[in-house]
């Protein structure tokens, strides 16, 4: 089963989140996200059948440790007085604001790392749209961080992991990809009501549903996109890796949100 290495990886990664978020340790859940954003900046050379380039990768991780920055410590963000929104509005946006800086800072990096090139970047416009694309992609695994700050953090990232783990094994059965799919996120679905009844916090089902449809649906794109964007790479360990990576950042800002409507069933 090609699918199932990425897939046991995916949920692996989760579920080192989750107990991360347990220990109530905000760092050690950091660390954990940054780890899952080296592995997406290990993305391979798009259909160039080379190796990952250090003009992509080392834009990426500089964004994403940006990113991870401003959701871990929001107040990063702030500058003079009077020259901001207030701390509550910073910390409430605090995972999409991380995004927005942490992309800026891989476009920039992206641009330098070009000029810095001695190829003749032939390839310039497909170099940089990975990089940026990739970069993104690594940056929205904040969502994690974020989601630990708020009071239902534990409930909604079990519920997340469980999910994704869940449905990423589904996924992994060979079969028609239509009706797996489907049947990937329906048990995703299932298994964040699951959680939520079984988790003693402030969860819901409809929560539970919201939230583990949503990391699935989430889980299920990294994984196709990741394998998709492997097509035509030199086999090796980032073959696999980074579809794995790529489905736990997406699931991110998926958990932010869904951290965030929990405190609204207080």
């Amino acid at each position: 089963m090609p699918r199932l290495a990425p897939s046991l990886l995916s949920a692996a990664l989760a579920g080192l989140l989750a107990l991360a978020v347990a220990t109530d340790e905000l760092w050690l859940v950091a660390v954990g996200v940054l780890v899952v954003q080296v592995l997406v900046g290990t993305a391979p050379a798009h259909g160039a059948g080379e190796r990952p380039r250090p003009t992509t990768f080392v834009p990426v991780v500089a964004g994403s440790v940006v990113a991870t920055a401003v959701a871990w410590d929001p107040q990063l963000l702030r500058g003079t007085d009077g020259t901001v929104a207030t701390e509550d509005a910073l910390i409430s946006a605090g995972v999409f604001s991380g995004v927005m800086l942490g992309s800026a800072v891989v476009v920039f990096a992206g641009l330098v790392g070009q000029m810095l090139r001695r190829d003749g970047r032939e390839d310039l416009v497909r170099a940089v749209a990975a990089t940026v694309l990739v970069g993104v992609v690594a940056t929205c695994a904040a969502g994690w961080v974020a989601a630990s700050g708020e009071s239902a953090s534990i409930d909604v990232v079990a519920m997340a992991a469980a999910a994704l783990s869940v449905a990423l094994l589904v996924w992994s059965v060979p079969g028609d990809r239509v009706l797996l799919g489907s049947a990937a996120v329906t048990a995703g679905a299932l298994t964040g009501v699951l959680v939520s009844a079984t988790v003693d916090g402030i969860g819901t089902w409809v929560l539970g549903l919201a939230v583990g449809g949503a990391a699935a649906g989430c889980a299920l794109l990294g994984q196709v996109l990741g394998r998709a964007w492997s097509i035509g790479a030199l086999p090796g360990p980032q073959t696999w890796a980074f579809p794995a990576a790529v489905s736990v950042a997406l699931v991110g800002p998926a958990v932010h949100v869904g951290a965030s409507l929990a405190v609204l069933t207080v």
